[in-house]
């Protein structure tokens, strides 16, 4: 079976004025060239939304986006990130890393989600006894400086080029940290320092099921 890790972003809650964040800000800054800022990038006073160098960033009124579009190195939207806070102000209320993978099990899904998840003991086979039944499952733990949640369930994707609709299990991990006082900041940097373990842990997990 194929996996892939097809969402890699960073989310940042809290309070932000969008009109701050102006294509001068990024310049400014050094965080892009004027040459790699795309066209299609929005800056109004409502939202900003800047393409650029393979990432998609999206800043609204209470939150920041940062969406890797195009491979790279592992740590390269961390460190993209880390120059985003360290150059801004705002009010951060949480964070968090979100890395989807994306295993391709065909006609063979609901045999392998049921291989791996079902729970012959659970007292929810009672009504979940059918042929038709998807099993998943939802894990949470304390990992690093961040709590890791990972929600695995079947789906249906369609692949951009080809438009095939294909049969997949999602693996959804989310390492999320909340943020408190004045030194949020610290707290953002420490798990942006631990994203390569993030990413690790996620491979590990999900080369289990390879």
């Amino acid at each position: 079976m194929e996996t892939s890790l097809t969402v890699k972003n960073i989310v940042l809650l809290g309070e932000f004025q969008p009109s701050k964040f102006d294509k001068y800000y990024f310049l400014k800054n050094n965080i892009f060239e004027e040459y790699e800022i795309s066209e299609e990038s929005l800056f109004t006073s409502d939202f900003t939304i800047v393409i650029a160098r393979g990432f998609n960033l999206t800043i609204v009124a209470n939150q920041l986006v940062l969406n890797e579009i195009e491979p790279k190195t592992d740590d390269a939207i961390s460190e993209l990130m880390s120059k985003i806070v360290s150059t801004c102000a705002f009010i951060g209320t949480g964070f968090g890393i979100n890395l989807h993978w994306y295993l391709f099990s065909g006609d063979k899904t609901s045999e392998v989600a049921k291989k791996y998840f079902y729970n012959e003991k659970s007292v929810l086979n009672t009504f979940f006894n059918e042929e038709n039944v998807s099993y998943g499952s939802y894990i949470s733990k304390d990992f690093g400086n961040s709590r890791l949640k990972l929600d695995i369930k079947p789906a249906t994707v369609v692949t951009i080029d080809s438009e095939i609709e294909q049969r997949i299990i999602s693996f959804g991990f989310n390492f999320h940290t909340d943020l408190k006082g004045d030194d949020f900041k610290a707290d953002i940097f420490k798990s942006l320092s631990e994203f390569k373990d993030y990413i690790n842990e996620t491979i590990k997990i999900i080369s289990l099921y390879e």
